[in-house]
């Protein structure tokens, strides 16, 4: 038996990865031109900007400002999670936004054009980093982002970061953003900081240096949408969110065996066969 132990440690050894390299990204600001050139790095260590066709390219990047979003899913009517989860452009991004905890849904601010209020109605406090649309959670402050293959919705993926600016966050306001891997392992958790001005932008973004991100947990505290035009929850301020930046999704395939795997297995086999027959 002892034999057997041994042998299967071996094969658990040679599976063993090191954990993947990243780099932390951020910056705050009163207004979009404090963060941008942060953000334009964020985007180049990614990558170039790829289209937003349902086609698999290798590295790069994609966006979404929320301008290819129709005002029938903008504020008041509710933003469907899976929008930008299709293969078909321009809506063909690889990702997709679920509701966590208290949340209910999401929302889309409304564009001055539609006739509803701009900045879900408080333009003074939400700064847009890309006019004109802002995105938030309903009924809470969490959720999560996960990334599928943007020619096939139903093909999970993995993504090489993520990045994303808030709008509104104040001292009083706790922002996570929590990366796993595709069998849920917690890769790394960073926090958005707030701006020293009172009403400002935030930047918040982590690469890694191999596609290992399959889904990004964020969870804020404080007050969130009720999705009446009004805000709720505790004391203090709200906080929303504009570009989400991402790198290519990658789909998943099957991990390979390591080299030499398959005949440590083998002997494996042979050595419980062994062990039996002398029991």
């Amino acid at each position: 038996m002892k034999r057997c132990y041994l042998l299967a440690a071996a094969v658990v050894a040679l599976s063993t990865t090191a954990a993947p390299a990243l780099t932390v990204i951020e910056a705050t600001g009163e207004d979009a031109a404090a963060i941008q050139s942060t953000v334009d790095a964020f985007r180049s260590a990614l990558g170039d900007l790829n289209a937003n066709e349902p086609v698999n390219n290798v590295g790069g990047r994609r966006q979404i400002n929320w301008d290819a979003a129709p005002d029938a899913i903008s504020d008041p009517n509710a933003f469907p999670g899976d929008f930008f989860n299709a293969n078909v452009a321009p809506r063909a991004r690889g990702i997709e936004f679920q509701a966590t905890g208290d949340t209910t849904g999401f929302l889309l601010s409304s564009t001055e054009a539609s006739g509803q209020p701009t900045a879900f109605g408080f333009p003074n406090d939400f700064p847009v980093f890309s006019e004109e649309r802002l995105f938030s959670p309903v009924g809470g402050t969490t959720f999560d982002v996960l990334f599928f293959d943007p020619a096939n919705p139903d093909q999970q993926a993995t993504t090489t970061g993520l990045g994303v600016v808030f709008s509104g966050l104040d001292f009083d306001d706790t922002v996570s953003m929590s990366f796993f891997d595709i069998d849920g392992n917690l890769l790394a958790e960073e926090f958005a900081s707030a701006p020293e001005s009172a009403v400002g932008l935030s930047f918040l973004g982590v690469v890694f240096d191999s596609p290992v991100v399959a889904s990004v947990s964020i969870a804020g505290g404080g007050r969130f949408l009720a999705g009446n035009g009004e805000f709720d929850g505790p004391e203090g301020d709200a906080f929303v969110m504009d570009d989400f930046i991402f790198g290519e999704p990658t789909p998943v395939s099957p991990v390979p065996l390591p080299a030499g795997a398959p005949m440590l297995v083998a002997a494996l086999a042979l050595a419980g066969m062994i062990t039996r027959r002398r029991a």
